[in-house]
């Protein structure tokens, strides 16, 4: 007896004989930050469907921090969170339970830098994250009463070597902590190379609102769907 699961997927694929343009791209903004829905269809049978959810840096965001490479300045940083889903069409050919089309679904958050700098032999990356807390107004103990908890920080050691770019990093600590969930805003800091005797070490600084934020990562969580995928197909 076939599955719902298997019934629905095989009525995707069926719908989705034909391949969709790359630029059926759709829209949504939240504020300061926006969810960019970007979906397509190739001929082996394999569907997919993205939700990125953007914020940029502020002009004020830059002002006080200590970026001294022109590179960094010359543009906003962006913070990005992408929602995945990947549909594979069940193969015909196999024998046994093949009516469910697998699903893949992948969600990581990154960094965009806009400076396409690769590390040198022997350099390796580290981020660091610090975050603010919202504020419990119910709650005595606000920052300015000294409340504990107010900021939270973690350290990710990442990239090596020549073969890494720093223009577009993942920032897998977000991920793993999903610490900025309930954060107003957080400050990412690139250091690299971590530890240099010979050289200086550099450094540079980001700053994200996140109100609008995890609004638009809310958003894309609960859209990343096979029934939304449906719907945004385009008729006739």
């Amino acid at each position: 007896m076939k599955s719902i699961a298997g019934s629905f997927l095989c009525c995707l694929f069926a719908a989705l004989s034909f391949t969709v343009r790359a630029d059926e791209i759709k829209t949504v903004d939240f504020g300061a930050a926006s969810v960019v829905y970007d979906y397509q269809v190739s001929r082996k049978g394999v569907a997919t469907l993205s939700l990125n959810a953007l914020v940029s840096e502020t002009n004020d965001s830059l002002r006080g921090l200590k970026n001294s490479d022109p590179r960094r300045l010359g543009q906003l940083g962006q913070l990005i969170y992408q929602c995945k889903l990947l549909l594979y069409e069940a193969d015909k050919n196999d024998d046994g339970d093949n009516e469910i089309a697998p699903m893949l679904i992948s969600r990581n958050y990154s960094l965009f830098t806009g400076v396409g700098l690769s590390l040198a032999d022997g350099e390796r990356l580290g981020i660091r994250v610090r975050t603010l807390q919202s504020v419990d107004t119910a709650s005595l103990f606000t920052p300015a009463l000294g409340g504990d908890e107010i900021h939270k920080e973690l350290w990710q050691d990442v990239g090596a070597g020549p073969g890494f770019n720093l223009r577009q990093i993942n920032v897998n600590v977000l991920m793993d902590s999903d610490v900025i969930r309930s954060a107003e805003n957080v400050d990412i800091v690139l250091r690299f190379p971590i530890f240099q005797l010979r050289k200086p070490v550099r450094q540079w600084s980001y700053s994200f609102d996140l109100v609008d934020f995890n609004r638009a990562v809310r958003h894309a969580n609960e859209n990343c769907t096979p029934e939304r995928f449906v719907e945004l197909i385009p008729k006739g």
